[in-house]
């Protein structure tokens, strides 16, 4: 149990093999998660994990109050200003890769978003409709796009991959994202039926192919719960 990993995860990280691989490969040693685990209960904390192969990150150990109550559902109700910004972005980014899932492991480059973006001019606005914080009306597209993948960075879905060509690579906290959606979807759709196109009507509208990332990324993990992954 090295001190840079509890630093890591007390710090707020979700620690997956591409954002932190030193950290990853120290709890993914035999015996070295359940230790850390049996640490953070000391702090009323956990260590839980995306899946069987997904990031770790810390947990309350168990939400049991009613301030802990309120604090989740406080969480869910601002879905919207927390989640539906980083949603629209990673959407975007679909729309211009074909086969993209927004996974882990999958790797974005600026330039081949921006050659997409700039031969659709539905994709064009999509982008300038962003609430992309810092960003105005006056910035090029390339410009606009480059404050979405750092905003995606900064919040902890890139990393850089490589800086001279403007490669990011997604990481393991995108599953914590696509977790909560599905979530919603299942058991609060108030708040996500409005934030959802209706599938019929995106075929009809001839957007063939363009699938919001909230459905896929809900079916995705209705698949992995179905096989057991």
């Amino acid at each position: 149990m090295k001190p840079e990993t509890l630093a890591t995860l007390l710090a707020g990280n979700f620690v997956c093999q591409y954002a932190f691989p030193e950290a990853y490969a120290d709890l993914v040693e035999l015996g070295e998660a359940e230790k850390v685990d049996q640490w953070l209960q000391s702090l009323d904390r956990r260590l839980a994990r995306l899946g069987d192969d997904g990031a770790f990150f810390v947990a309350p150990l168990q939400v049991h109050t009613n301030e802990q109550v309120a604090k989740v559902k406080t969480d869910l109700a601002r879905f919207r200003d927390v989640y539906g910004m980083l949603v629209e972005m990673l959407n975007l980014v679909r729309l211009t890769k074909d086969g993209f899932r927004g996974v882990p492991g999958e790797y974005v480059q600026l330039a081949e978003i921006l050659l997409k973006v700039n031969e659709d001019t539905t994709l064009v606005s999509r982008l300038r409709d962003l609430r992309i914080p810092g960003a105005d009306a006056r910035l090029s597209n390339n410009e606009l796009l480059r404050k979405m993948l750092e905003r995606l960075r900064t919040e902890g879905y890139l990393i850089i991959s490589n800086a001279s060509t403007e490669t990011y690579q997604i990481t393991g906290k995108v599953d914590h994202l696509h977790a909560v959606m599905q979530y919603l979807v299942e058991n609060v759709p108030e708040l996500t039926d409005t934030a959802l196109p209706d599938a019929d009507a995106v075929e009809d509208d001839g957007e063939d192919g363009q699938v919001d990332l909230f459905r896929a990324a809900a079916a995705d993990v209705g698949r992995k719960g179905a096989s057991g992954e």
